[in-house]
């Protein structure tokens, strides 16, 4: 049986160069020496502490487990201060990475070089704002008080430290999603521009693209071809591929960019389930993805392309999938009817339900723009938004 890993808890820091890049190359390396996840908290940059002109820092605290004592993480910490680019430099000098142990497994330890926990932990608010976001009730040995406790009582004490959520925005950008929106799902019939507008909102507002990988289903251009024979194959594994994918990439997501816009939401799978299946298929199918459904993130914000099955219709001969040349027009008017229903009762999230008939946001850039616009707005409830043919 492997050994039984102990729970460290460390804090990042960097303000030279590609702060970002630093913090990176350090959460690989630790990932090295963890016994399962690390949870991380969101990027911070805040103010320098110490005397002399420096630049702005980055800071994150993470947890996980690991093997290490406390003396083999430190010297592992220090090798990997090194290894990923550390100048040696005075106390108070700019780094490229600082990585310190704050808390190992409860332990109270003194020794050369280490002291356990951290004795200036509760001195330092931008220490204590990403500790406090993945364990506000963490009580540290020798402190007596919860994290978020002795976050209170330190912006009491010194008033609170100008420490902002940091996000890395493409070159260029001009906008950005509200922080509130970490989870934006794009949904809409096949055809009606999805996946290029999730594209779109990557490149122009800095979001993770999330992208469902419906080419890697092998039953897809069977199930055109044949639906009643092949429906319940090619659902499942489109129900097994979207919890994987959905679950995977939460897990790894990006830190400098903690926003996700995907081309899918995994609620909308039962759309395709209710038109293909039988009574018994549907039947188990439900009890699966009710399983997995509660295990999954649930989108922020939801966006609705919408588009008459003629317009739909036009949009797949034009892009000539191969898989896609079988469907018939009755098969996507029912679709669009299932989608139509599903979102009229829709209250899991907001949502914006755009009319597409009038629009060409992939050419034209006025509409791309007049479309970036509602999103950016995000309001409660439910919006409609439906330009004209002469917008």
């Amino acid at each position: 049986m492997a050994p039984r890993g102990k729970t460290v808890w460390l804090a990042l820091g960097s303000n030279v160069g590609d702060r970002a890049a630093w913090l990176r190359k350090a959460l690989e390396s630790l990932r090295e020496i963890a016994s399962g996840a690390l949870k991380v908290s969101k990027i911070y940059e805040t103010d320098p502490v110490g005397p002399g002109p420096q630049e702005k820092y980055l800071n994150l605290c993470l947890r996980f487990s690991t093997v290490l004592n406390p003396r083999q993480l430190l010297d592992y910490c220090r090798q990997t201060e090194t290894k990923v680019g550390r100048i040696p430099r005075g106390r108070w000098e700019p780094r490229e990475i600082d990585i310190d142990i704050l808390s190992y497994d409860g332990k109270i330890l003194q020794e050369e070089g280490l002291t356990l926990p951290h004795p200036r932990i509760a001195e330092r608010q931008f220490v204590l704002v990403p500790l406090a976001e993945i364990d506000p009730d963490l009580v540290l040995p020798g402190f007596g008080e919860t994290v978020s406790r002795l976050l209170h009582r330190s912006r009491e004490t010194l008033g609170p430290a100008d420490i902002r959520e940091y996000r890395l925005l493409p070159a260029g950008s001009a906008a950005s999603l509200p922080d509130r929106l970490r989870y934006v799902a794009i949904e809409g019939v096949i055809g009606v521009g999805k996946t290029t507008l999730v594209r779109m909102l990557g490149e122009r507002l800095g979001g993770q693209a999330l992208f469902e990988e419906f080419e890697n289903n092998p039953f897809l251009a069977d199930f055109y071809r044949d639906r009643n024979r092949f429906a319940f194959q090619t659902q499942v594994t489109f129900l097994l591929s979207r919890f994987r994918q959905i679950q995977e990439y939460f897990h790894q997501q990006d830190l400098f960019r903690p926003q996700v816009v995907s081309d899918y939401m995994f609620a909308k799978d039962k759309i395709f389930a209710t038109q293909n299946l039988d009574e018994n298929e549907m039947s188990l199918y439900l009890r699966l993805s009710g399983l997995m459904e509660r295990q999954l993130p649930q989108p922020d914000y939801v966006v609705y392309l919408q588009a008459d099955t003629k317009t739909l219709m036009n949009r797949i001969r034009q892009r000539d999938r191969d898989y896609e040349r079988n469907i018939d027009e009755a098969y996507i008017e029912s679709l669009n009817q299932a989608y139509n229903a599903f979102f009229h009762y829709y209250e899991a999230s907001p949502l914006l339900i755009v009319n597409t008939n009038h629009m060409d946001f992939v050419r034209k850039a006025d509409d791309l723009n007049l479309l970036l616009d509602q999103i950016l707005k995000a309001p409660e409830g439910v919006t409609y938004f439906s330009p004209g043919a002469n917008h």
